[in-house]
């Protein structure tokens, strides 16, 4: 009777640990609507931010690679929640780039209006064409914006499970973009879906890495074969005391455009919020 006593408490003990154990579990829902708010937070600290970014760039079939040293920063558009990010190249493969004058101070100082982003795009346009690919979507923050309010909602997420090697309380959740049309556009307007993870710390929301995949379609080359284009980003972050936020620390892409391949590695530092200081010199002449 004992015997029997002891075995039926044991298998209530076992039974009972792992509804336990599931209970504890997050939702999915509650740790992305976490990281959302930790996303305006981020937008607010992170804004007027410099990083500086080492980017190597290596094209595998063609072996060929190139170096840029680039200022990465993120602007808030006055009068609204919305922001872009942009890099400033500086060098390329240790070259300093002629064309750039004082292209911050500019942005910065002229006055705040619709132009700022036709300013920005236009900044970020002359670095891509230093790209070994000019195609590449190398922003290290693309899948992080995905859990503004605005995007959110456009995405499927699920929990995947609770990653210890980032952190006790770190959970990884899956999403994928389901809704038509898709947030990126591609050539012709095509849809670009994508899908992905995301590292978020449950009792802060701070998103800790991302991976972001994106599939650009395919087409066909005879034979029944068919030519992938696909892109993979991986940006981990780290915590910064001085911003109280987590900001980029590395960014890890693989590009392929048909037979042609090109891995990247970014990382970022050197953090420092952007000032601008203003001297009037008259000149007699």
């Amino acid at each position: 009777m004992r015997r029997c006593g002891s075995s039926a408490l044991l298998a209530l003990v076992v039974l009972a640990w792992p509804a336990a154990a599931a209970a504890q579990n997050p939702r999915a829902e509650d740790l992305v609507a976490r990281a959302t708010e930790y996303m305006a937070e981020f937008v607010a600290k992170f804004s007027g931010v410099v990083a500086e970014e080492d980017y190597q760039q290596r094209h595998l079939r063609e072996r060929t690679s190139r170096h840029l040293r680039s200022d990465f920063l993120i602007v808030q558009i006055p009068g609204g929640m919305d922001w872009l990010s942009f890099r400033d190249v500086v060098e390329v493969d240790g070259k300093p780039v002629g064309d750039r004058d004082q292209r911050l101070v500019r942005l910065f100082l002229e006055p705040p209006s619709d132009s700022l982003v036709r300013r920005a795009q236009e900044i970020d346009r002359a670095g891509a064409r230093y790209n070994l690919h000019g195609d590449l979507l190398n922003n290290p923050l693309t899948a992080i914006a995905l859990v503004q309010d605005v995007y959110r909602a456009r995405l499927r997420w699920s929990l995947v499970r609770n990653d210890r090697e980032m952190g006790p309380q770190v959970w990884s959740v899956r999403f994928e973009e389901r809704q038509r049309p898709t947030i990126l556009r591609g050539n012709g307007n095509r849809d670009l879906p994508m899908n992905g993870l995301m590292w978020i710390e449950s009792p802060t929301g701070r998103v800790l890495k991302t991976e972001l995949r994106l599939d650009m379609g395919g087409r066909g080359v005879g034979a029944g074969l068919v030519i992938r284009n696909q892109s993979e980003i991986v940006t981990t972050f780290r915590f910064d005391e001085r911003f109280g936020i987590a900001v980029p620390a590395e960014m890890r892409e693989s590009h392929v455009f048909g037979s042609s391949e090109v891995d990247t590695v970014a990382t970022y530092g050197r953090f420092r919020r952007f000032g601008v200081t203003t001297e009037e010199n008259v000149n007699p002449r």
